[in-house]
């Protein structure tokens, strides 16, 4: 099984489609076993009600460690951005936490549940960051910057697009489906311009734990909302895409200059 495992590591770090499977499969596996075996244990306990919040701490954290194991943390964006100015030009996203606030408010759910929503909301970035952002956003590098930000945007939006079908608000669902593909378009060009995926984890923490503390749920929603408070939410995802394209493609223009003037670096 070492011997397995010895190979495997640089298989996958050459292979990162391959390597976003196999994590995802293997975080899957990991997070459902989790919580059957405490459903064993408490069988009263569900995953919309009780255990949401574990199952997306398995997925992370499975997610992680798998990135640390084939030595890709680097590669995937696990580290320091370019420059501490970097987090500067996060600022305006801030825009997207701030509206849901204004429209929706906070509420305090208890100190037990609102430990749960912390923990999902912490979860839930870590997770679709490095996965997305990360392993994926790295993968289609191969083909251009162009096609990393955009593909796995795309990816990311049909993965939320399946809340159409569990159960949430049809609404909200499809509304959260185009917002999150401007969003991943804004994450990932972020990402790429500081090569960094730890201003996008914070951000997403931020948006998700206001959303979350706003509802009270987390994962698929079933409060409904008025349709203008979504058609806006929507547009500002679109005006942030815009404007992080903007920002990443200024800095790739800078960077490409800088390299025709000294070739050697």
């Amino acid at each position: 099984m070492r011997r397995i495992l010895t190979h495997l590591q640089p298989f996958f770090k050459n292979h990162p489609f391959l390597f976003a499977i196999f994590a995802l499969v293997i975080s899957r596996i990991a997070g459902i076993g989790t919580i059957k075996l405490v459903q064993l244990l408490r069988p009263e306990l569900n995953i919309q009600n009780d255990l949401g919040w574990l199952l997306m701490v398995m997925y992370a954290g499975v997610i992680v460690s798998l990135v640390y194991w084939t030595d890709t943390a680097d590669e995937v964006g696990i580290r320091k951005p370019a420059s501490s100015k970097e987090w500067l030009v996060m600022v305006p996203v801030l825009s997207l936490p701030i509206y849901i606030l204004l429209m929706n408010g906070v509420s305090s759910w208890g100190f037990a549940h609102n430990l749960v929503l912390s923990i999902a909301a912490i979860g839930v970035a870590v997770n679709e960051e490095v996965l997305f952002r990360g392993i994926l956003l790295r993968g289609f590098m191969k083909w251009g910057s162009w096609v990393a930000i955009f593909v796995p945007s795309a990816l990311f939006a049909l993965a939320h697009a399946t809340n159409i079908f569990q159960g949430g608000d049809t609404t909200f669902a499809i509304y959260q489906t185009i917002w999150t593909f401007a969003s991943g378009i804004m994450l990932s060009a972020m990402r790429l311009r500081n090569k960094s995926l730890y201003p996008v984890i914070v951000f997403h923490i931020l948006l998700d734990g206001v959303e979350y503390f706003s509802t009270g749920e987390f994962g698929v929603h079933s409060q409904t909302y008025p349709n203008v408070w979504l058609q806006i939410f929507v547009a500002l995802n679109v005006i942030l895409a815009i404007y992080a394209v903007i920002l990443f493609y200024k800095s790739s223009k800078l960077q490409n200059q800088e390299n025709t003037i000294n070739p050697a670096l």
